[in-house]
């Protein structure tokens, strides 16, 4: 109890023992020591959370504390925190470190689960060599018959004729999410993107490509929905050249379906812009069977449709913030068309 006497207490030392005065300074003293001791190991605490989890060497001070009276000294190891100098350091390199594991494992993770994702558009074109960019023997052939048919041929000696594969100028990244050039693409579906001729005024086009088992609708019998987005997205592409500024939107889109398109054979679309006002394009084309080599006179006819399309108010600005090499892509009716 006598350590926890107050310091009052000493200022009656006349009616104290000498003894016991000195019994009562030593206490309080001691007393002191346990205090500053106390603020000491707080701060050491404090600063814990900088030093146990860091790699550097810790350091460690000895502070002596005198008690007096002829009392041996106190000394005591306390750790001390590292430098400013040296957390900041260390914070540095913990958020680079992390940065460059999450960058590192989403690039293993695209190459691994998405490796086109990360592949140039440029890496995978098929217009003109069959051999890149697919990879099983059905698809190889599909490709081959297409660049070697009489028809496709013939559109290439016609010098008013530009030849394109427009799907394949859609980003890589943007491509999974458009429906014909990425969600109906592949084996038995729409196994090779169309290949297309057109004129550069936007007056004319025919697209030739190949629609698997897959885009049924009947057994044996592809989809009329996905015919009427071959036929709007076509005809829409068509006329884009003879618009202001190269897009438009479907406003009405009219199709008459002769006879059964059946699944696994080559088509060919044929459009034709027959009027345009301002920024009204009206386009007919028609669907059919691609004839077999040697064969005369055009194949069955499929489908027929006529298409309204309407380029946006006000878009000029926009478009024209668009690099010139990146217009082909973003006016894709893909991306473009609110209907297809």
């Amino acid at each position: 109890m006598a350590g926890l006497l107050p310091r009052s207490l000493l200022r009656a030392g006349t009616s104290i023992a000498p003894k016991q005065a000195s019994l009562l300074r030593s206490s309080i003293q001691a007393q002191n020591i346990s205090r500053r001791i106390y603020s000491q190991s707080s701060l050491n605490l404090y600063s814990r959370g900088f030093a146990t989890s860091s790699s550097w060497k810790q350091q460690y001070r000895t502070h002596t504390y005198d008690s007096g009276d002829g009392n041996p000294p106190v000394k005591i190891q306390i750790q001390e925190p590292p430098s400013f100098f040296k957390r900041a350091l260390h914070f540095t390199g913990r958020v680079l470190g992390g940065i460059f594991i999450v960058t590192f494992g989403s690039v293993i993770a695209l190459v691994i689960y998405e490796p086109d994702m990360i592949v140039a558009t440029e890496a995978v074109r098929m217009a003109m060599h069959p051999e890149e960019g697919i990879s099983d023997e059905r698809t190889l052939e599909i490709e081959a018959y297409i660049q070697n048919h009489p028809m496709v041929q013939k559109f290439r000696d016609d010098q008013s004729l530009i030849e394109t594969r427009p799907h394949l100028d859609i980003p890589t990244l943007l491509r999974p999410n458009v429906l014909t050039a990425g969600v109906l693409t592949g084996p038995d579906r729409i196994a090779v993107p169309p290949l297309v001729f057109a004129d550069a005024d936007g007056k004319k086009l025919f697209a030739i490509l190949h629609v698997g088992e897959q885009l049924c609708g009947h057994p044996g019998v592809v989809h009329g929905g996905l015919l009427a987005t071959l036929m709007d997205e076509t005809l829409a592409r068509c006329c884009f050249p003879a618009l202001p500024n190269k897009i438009a939107m479907t406003a009405n889109l009219d199709v008459n379906y002769r006879a059964p398109c059946k699944a696994n054979q080559f088509v060919i679309i044929k459009a034709e812009t027959t009027k345009v006002e301002g920024r009204k394009a009206w386009v007919s084309g028609r669907l059919e069977s691609l004839p077999a080599p040697g064969a005369e006179g055009d194949g069955k006819l499929l489908v027929e449709a006529s298409v309204l399309m309407i380029e946006p108010r006000n878009i000029g600005p926009l478009m024209r913030e668009v690099p010139q090499n990146k217009k082909l892509a973003s006016t894709t009716p893909s991306a473009a068309i609110g209907s297809a």
